[in-house]
């Protein structure tokens, strides 16, 4: 559908013509004047904000053609884009009286400059009319540097410049001949750290009727007498509780009406002062994904890491390690015995969280029958037998724990029932495993998981996750968490995986595999073989099988950490993390990454220092890099937290660039050592990053040591080249069709003026036909957003969106008769928030799918542009 706006358009500052109604009109005649605003604002832009020249806003106007020529980017952007193959119309959604269509877009390119070690990152949303795939390229005057594909709708394409010279080249996006219509994002930061951005609201899956709670220090812990409500102790202060009765016996027409009510009843307990933390009970799966590759050699990520040498120089049977395998169960047959290459090394007790008895995987994990516990186990302590394959520490013990279910799917009160008594925190007695390996995730911050692990830690347990294979740079639960290693994964080649997750909160990297690449040139797919099985006839057959995944990582590092282990009892995640900080766990490379932390792991260097190593006290800070700018945060408070026993004294700031002030406070030896940063904006070239390094110098033990902590300053002023596209300013009702729309009570429309957007609702004055401009008095949501592919639908994932007053925490504004709102603010943006430890008051968004545009008759065009007809 081609909508011609102007005729919708109220300028701010004109009167409103409404007809002649006779009369001479002489020069006497007086204008009427404009009534007040019931409601009128600005919306400000995200920095780095750009928006394709050739979306549907530009083509769906009279003889409009995709653009022919490049468009030029800054050094930091994240754009959003329309591309199809084809032009057609879009399925009619239920009441919609008009049809929409889409125009042909094949390709999009763009002039982007680049240097050593930036990425660019490209997802694809798809549309209502299908999911097409996606190619984007990096070239040098036609020479292909780099390129990918994209898969599903929510998939992501990494590509990156590698070891070619610094200067601008040319990106292309696009999409296949013949295919539908899709939106998509790229994104780019110059300083080469990736922020972590999400363009999707969160829609983390959770059991409707159920929340996990943290009471408040000093509360009872008697649930009952606070909630009223029914629960199960977790352990500590966290209790899993389920919805009353009479709130559960609402009517719900779907499970994401239940959800809804869910949610409504978290806030409600957030309010409540005895609640330190209110969650979801939420959903987590597996990190892995199957790949049949059945001639492929079985020991090449052992070499990777250097695993033979490790052998060599270890002495692991003398003080077997139990290794906690938190995952789906391991295979086991008729007659009770665990997998052939298993057996001997899985311990007399394990528990399952998911059945009772037993941690025995059905076999129905990750697409079929691939035994994804099996694997891991047996990457990290599968027997050398002459049979099948060895693991990492292959005469340490398994201990499985199965907290993933059908589909490879758990839930978060399962997971934190499963550490809690690896732990000991409530089974009683000593902890059950000196290493944990949690090859799962896809979870949000949550407090009762970060306690659960905090007593592990403090119990001497090393925990390892998977990153998770999103190629995203959002944080993935448990592995960003601050007491976990968090393992992202890695080719044959020792290149990052094309899939494997990325940021600040990556700790090191280990094989992964990557079916799509042959790393190290052997002619076959880079996929880690362990022992898995199938099912034949109803029965569970034992078997080997090739996976990719960071999943696949992980139990590596697992491994490792449990032939350090056995060298040395006492080693503690303090330790650890000096060690790795200082380089003394992983292969050589030039400081750290976010694509593979501190380094790909060395097993032969970890033990080496395992058995002769002193532990290494060392300052951390958290965050580990800056960046500061005018709009966004100016100010950062860094932690520098010690690891290590040896005392730490004359910490001070020994050096700083010269636009930012440094101050620091507290001590290491008291646990409150603090680094205040503040930039200094006026010393900054406008829209060039500045690099520096803050050095805080320390002392251990009288020897001389230093911190460096890398910052990123910017002072930007690319306000006025600032662009999302058009906005559709909208007040919606506060509840969401059946289908999960929300539907749009009255609209206006703006464009970018000087990196900025104006809008103006009307009053309505009671004629027909009515403005879409015009509001009556009630409650509603304020929200804006783009209309990229042009289907009727604003704030869909890949469009920008604003909610007032802030994105994702929409609350209800009310117009009353003959008030006047004026100067609200809004700010747009392509990303959504995530949930965080910074934003733990963000909530999912179960089965939204966007806000409806209002429709308009053909005659509207025809009405002298003063009124338009619903």
């Amino acid at each position: 559908m081609r909508l011609s706006i102007l005729a919708f358009v109220v300028v701010p500052g004109m009167a409103l013509l409404t007809g002649c109604g006779g009369g001479s009109g002489g020069s006497d005649a007086v204008a009427p004047i404009a009534p007040p605003s019931p409601l009128s604002g600005v919306i400000s832009i995200e920095a780095n904000s750009r928006v394709d020249q050739d979306t549907m806003d530009q083509l769906g106007l009279d003889g409009a053609r995709p653009a022919t020529v490049s468009l030029g980017l800054p050094d930091n952007f994240v754009l959003a884009g329309y591309l199809a193959g084809s032009g057609g119309n879009y399925p009619t959604l239920t009441d919609q009286g008009v049809i929409f269509s889409y125009e042909s877009d094949a390709e999009d390119r763009f002039n982007v400059p680049m240097a050593k070690d930036q990425v660019i990152v490209l997802e694809a949303f798809g549309s209502r009319a299908g999911n097409p795939a996606l190619r984007i390229e990096l070239t040098d005057n036609g020479s292909l540097i780099d390129s990918g594909e994209t898969g599903d709708a929510g998939s992501r394409v990494v590509v990156e410049l590698g070891d070619e010279a610094e200067g601008e080249y040319t990106l292309t996006v696009r999409a296949l001949l013949g295919s539908g219509p899709t939106r998509y994002v790229i994104s780019k930061n110059s300083v080469g750290t990736s922020t972590q951005l999400n363009f999707d609201w969160p829609d983390y899956d959770f059991i409707p009727g159920e929340a996990l709670v943290s009471m408040a220090e000093g509360k009872t812990s008697s649930l009952a007498a606070n909630a009223g409500v029914s629960g199960r102790h977790l352990g500590g202060a966290d209790w899993l509780v389920s919805m009353p009765v009479a709130a559960t016996s609402s009517a719900a027409s779907s499970e994401t009406a239940e959800q809804q009510l869910t949610l409504e009843w978290i806030r409600e307990l957030r309010k409540r002062p005895e609640y330190k933390s209110v969650d979801p009970n939420y959903f987590f799966r597996t990190q892995a994904t199957p790949v049949n590759e059945p001639d492929y050699s079985l020991n090449w990520h052992y070499d990777l890491v250097n695993a033979p040498t490790a052998w060599q120089i270890g002495n692991a049977g003398l003080t077997p390690v139990r290794v906690a395998v938190l995952d789906s169960g391991l295979l086991q047959d008729d007659d009770g015995q665990w997998h052939p290459d298993l057996q001997q090394n899985v311990a007399p007790e394990g528990r399952d969280f998911i059945d009772g008895g037993e941690p025995v995987d059905p076999g129905s994990s990750v697409g079929g029958d691939v035994y994804h516990g099996t694997h891991v186990a047996g990457t990290i302590g599968a027997a050398v037998n002459d049979e099948g394959i060895g693991g990492i520490a292959f005469e340490s013990k398994i201990v499985p724990v199965r907290v993933l279910g059908e589909g490879g799917v758990g839930t978060s009160d399962q997971l934190i029932a499963g550490i809690r008594w690896v732990t000991g925190e409530t089974s009683g007695g000593s902890p059950k495993a000196q290493v944990v390996n949690m090859s799962l995730g896809g979870l949000p911050r949550i407090s009762a998981l970060e306690s659960a692990l905090q007593y592990g830690v403090s119990e001497g347990l090393l925990f390892v996750a998977a990153a998770g294979n999103s190629a995203t740079s959002v944080p993935s639960y448990p592995a960003a968490s601050s007491r976990v290693f968090s393992i992202s994964a890695v080719d044959a080649g020792g290149r990052p995986a094309s899939y494997s997750n990325f940021g600040s909160w990556i700790d090191l990297a280990a094989p992964g595999g990557d079916a799509s690449r042959d790393g190290n040139l052997d002619g076959l797919a880079d996929v880690v073989w362990s022992t898995s099985g199938e099912r034949r006839g109803g029965v569970s057959v034992p078997g080997y099988r090739g996976l990719q995944g960071t999943s696949m990582a992980s139990p590596h590092v697992a491994g490792i950490l449990a032939l350090m282990k056995s060298e040395m009892p006492d080693l503690n995640t303090a330790t650890v993390r000096g060690w790795l900080e200082s380089g003394l766990l992983t292969q050589p490379q030039d400081g750290r990454s976010d694509r593979l932390g501190w380094g790909i792991v060395d097993a032969g260097k970890a033990v080496a220092e395992a058995i002769d190593g002193e532990p290494v006290t060392v300052l951390s800070a958290s965050p580990a890099v800056v960046s500061l700018s005018n709009e966004g945060i100016s100010t950062q408070l860094v932690e520098i937290q010690k690891f290590g026993d040896a005392s730490v004294s004359a910490e001070m700031v020994a050096s700083q660039p010269e636009w930012l002030d440094a101050e620091l406070s507290g001590s290491a030896e008291n646990g409150d050592l603090e680094l205040l940063l503040t930039l200094k904006p006026d010393l900054l070239n406008p829209d060039e990053p500045a690099r520096g390094v803050v050095d805080i110098a320390y002392e251990v033990d009288l020897s001389q040591n230093t911190l460096s902590i890398p910052v990123i300053g910017q002072l930007l002023s690319d306000e006025q080249a600032r662009d999302a596209g058009r906005h559709f300013v909208l007040l919606v009702g506060k509840e969401p069709t059946d289908d999960g729309f929300y539907l749009a009570q009255s609209q206006v429309v703006a464009d970018v003026e000087n990196g900025q957007y104006r809008f103006r609702f009307e009053p309505d004055d009671g004629e027909e036909p009515r403005r879409l401009s015009e509001v009556t008095p009630g409650e509603y949501f304020l929200v804006a957003g783009t209309d990229l592919d042009g289907d009727g639908l604003i704030c869909q994932a890949g469009e920008a969106c604003a909610e007032y007053p802030v994105s994702g925490l929409r609350e209800v504004i009310t117009i009353e008769e003959g008030q006047s709102l004026s100067d609200i603010r809004m700010t747009t943006s392509f990303s959504r928030p995530t949930i965080s430890e910074s934003t733990p008051d963000i909530l999912p968004r179960p089965g939204f799918k966007g806000y409806k545009l209002l429709e308009t008759s053909p005659a509207a065009s025809t009405n002298d542009g003063a009124k338009a007809v619903q």
